[in-house]
């Protein structure tokens, strides 16, 4: 009897042992399924997040483009008065067009025959540059009755003049004012070359005057001052030396025209205080 109830307890500890591990099976499973949806769950929200920042970037741009079209509509409106504006003023009909046309048309005779005047003009009156300067500069320099000389005698002439106008570069410079000044003396009885190069006092390109003031000894003038370089001035002997020495006005043009044609102003600007 006693082993009878063995057999059969130890088959229910069997059973409730099956019970237990199935239970667990269970729950394990259970919890699998919970760990997955949670997870799920928790990627679902995300892109529900990411949409949500998403949204509210295009409706940030949305709002952008909204302030540009309003912009662009009122530039538009803006365009729209002035076209009608100048439609207002500026209107021209048919008629006005036809008769404009008719006063101012010529014929292909009348364009061929103004071509045949011009091609025998530029044939028969060409001159060459030499003559032109030669004509131009005709009645540059008057021939004084003698030569000046003496160093007190050409300050006296610079005594009192100055410059009506104002230094200008590339307009009105030193270059410029060399070739009015040395016009200027020229035509007083005063031998003047013009000299450029290093400036003497540093600083660049310069001209400015070599005048005979005994024979064959000159003194440097400065044209943009007006006034004689002296010997005691610490750059005198600085005026001595430089690039070129141009002995007339035909002489300047030739090398450098557009540096002393102080002409261009159309009259030498020398005035006396």
């Amino acid at each position: 009897m006693l082993k009878l109830e063995t057999e059969v307890e130890k088959k229910r500890i069997g059973k409730a042992k099956v019970g237990l591990v199935t239970l667990s099976v269970l729950v394990v499973i259970l919890a699998s399924l919970n760990i997955w949806s949670y997870s799920d769950l928790q990627k679902q929200k995300n892109t529900i997040n990411d949409l949500q920042v998403e949204k509210d970037a295009l409706l940030i741009e949305k709002d952008a483009l909204l302030i540009e079209k309003d912009t662009l509509q009122h530039q538009l409106s803006l365009l729209n008065i002035t076209y009608l504006d100048y439609v207002s003023t500026h209107v021209h009909n048919n008629t006005e067009y036809d008769n404009y046309v008719t006063n101012h048309q010529h014929t292909n005779s009348e364009h061929a025959l103004l071509q045949a005047q011009y091609d025998f003009h530029v044939t028969y009156y060409v001159h060459t540059q030499a003559q032109y300067d030669e004509a131009f500069f005709f009645f540059y320099y008057v021939e004084p009755e003698e030569q000046k000389f003496g160093v007190y005698n050409l300050d006296s002439d610079l005594y009192g003049l100055n410059w009506s106008e104002p230094y200008q570069e590339d307009v009105f410079d030193c270059s410029e004012m060399s070739a009015c000044l040395e016009w200027y003396l020229e035509n007083r009885g005063w031998h003047v070359r013009i000299a450029s190069g290093d400036a003497p006092f540093g600083g660049g390109y310069h001209a400015w005057l070599l005048v005979e003031t005994s024979l064959g000894h000159y003194m440097p003038v400065e044209s943009t001052t007006l006034e004689i370089v002296w010997w005691d001035d610490p750059y005198f002997d600085n005026y001595f030396v430089y690039d070129r020495e141009l002995e007339d006005i035909h002489g300047a043009i030739a090398y450098l025209k557009y540096e002393f044609d102080w002409w261009k102003l159309g009259y030498c600007p020398l005035d006396f205080s």
